[in-house]
């Protein structure tokens, strides 16, 4: 009885301290009422625990230089699920890139453009 109380104890305490990173950056004027609608996800490589970084995403691949954009940073269910096998070696975050409607008819727009 006393081992299954610990185990629980300590299955609570790494239940309770893992942190559910997010991070979301208004650019430009877009206001957090604002709906905003995914232009693009990037999935980014750290190491570890975060400390070291692989590459820099650059948003003007995925906002096509507007100027009112939103970028959330964040660790999905699979990221947490890598990083728990490698034991934080490889920690994992995915980043989405929103834009408001008036920013997706200036993508639309654009891209459109550049397809004919």
């Amino acid at each position: 009885m006393k081992k299954i109380l610990i185990f629980a104890g300590c299955l609570c305490a790494v239940i309770m301290l893992q942190s559910c990173y997010s991070s979301s950056v208004y650019v430009g004027k877009l206001h957090p009422q604002e709906d905003v609608t995914c232009v693009g996800t990037s999935h980014n490589a750290h190491f570890i625990g975060g400390l070291i970084g692989s590459k820099k995403i650059r948003a003007k691949k995925y906002v096509d230089n507007l100027q009112d954009y939103k970028v959330k940073t964040y660790h999905s269910f699979g990221d947490y699920i890598l990083s728990g096998i490698t034991f934080s070696i490889y920690t994992p975050t995915t980043t989405k890139f929103y834009v408001n409607d008036e920013g997706l008819k200036k993508l639309r727009k654009r891209r459109n453009n550049y397809d004919d």
